[in-house]
């Protein structure tokens, strides 16, 4: 076998798989493999093209150079033009535009939003199930007022598991409200009707209103078996009430209006 016959054709097929994978790469397709592939080939082809600029050394000093007057061609000239321009535009990312225009072959990725919770605990000295409610407001929902609390299998009340001690108020003034600064009053039972109605106790469980934006709640309950967690909101004027049956895991609380509530769960823990 010929060393020289062997080293050219291992560039040919490193070059064809450098370029496969820097096309998928080109077009935003970077997966894992890919990236692993181009790599690889990419030492590989660098280390046997020096191995074959070594043994063609004189060829190329002759593109380079003419012989008898020992001047630069003007091949190399132009090669040597081409490379520092691209090498420039790369380095300034002058070049960035066309590096960037494969993206335009790429699947389009759906944002997904970082939500965050505040958490309340409440019921800590309750002897009974540990459970978690999670709610997410939609961002139409302003300043809600929210109680929750949990029947027996009969829809008897057994006890809340969140009442707010403070109602926000919009201010008077536009500006106060642009910062975010509301007016407290003390929470009115009568602004949640179906709740004021059900329980046996309008004692508050938090200290602060309701949280403006999501929030969880996470708390125990003694009711035993199959019992359901309802949710009232208050917002805009507008009431709704949620419901979720609960036997265990997960369920979601749902309503008919569902327009202030995103999306609501209850956890067994």
């Amino acid at each position: 076998m010929k060393k020289k016959n062997i080293i050219s054709l291992t560039i040919a097929f490193a070059f064809l798989s450098i370029a496969v994978t820097g096309i998928l790469l080109y077009i935003k397709q970077k997966s894992h493999a890919a990236e692993i592939t181009h790599t690889v080939f990419g030492l590989i082809f660098i280390g046997f093209a020096i191995f074959h600029i070594v043994n063609n050394w004189s060829s190329i000093t002759a593109y380079s150079k003419e012989r008898k007057t020992g001047k630069f061609q003007k091949e190399f000239i132009v090669a040597a033009a081409i490379f520092g321009v691209v090498l420039i535009g790369g380095v300034t990312e002058i070049l960035e535009p066309v590096a960037e225009a494969g993206r335009i072959f790429a699947p389009k990725r759906k944002r997904t939003e970082n939500l965050s919770f505040e958490e309340i605990k409440t019921n800590q000295d309750t002897k009974g199930t540990a459970l978690r409610v999670l709610v997410e407001k939609n961002k139409e929902t302003e300043i809600p007022v929210v109680t929750i609390w949990v029947e027996d299998s009969t829809h008897k009340f057994v006890e809340n598991l969140y009442v707010p001690a403070k109602e926000a108020k919009m201010p008077e003034s536009e500006e106060e409200a642009r910062e975010g600064h509301f007016d407290m009053v003390d929470f009115k039972p009568e602004s949640l009707p179906t709740w004021q109605a059900k329980t046996t106790s309008k004692l508050p469980l938090s200290e602060k209103d309701t949280p403006h934006d999501n929030f969880v709640v996470n708390s125990k309950t003694s009711a035993k078996g199959t019992f359901y967690v309802l949710l009232e909101v208050k917002s805009k004027g507008k009431n709704e009430v949620y419901e979720a049956k609960v036997s265990g895991g997960i369920s979601k609380l749902t309503s008919k209006g569902s327009s202030l509530i995103k999306s609501g769960l209850v956890e067994i823990l």
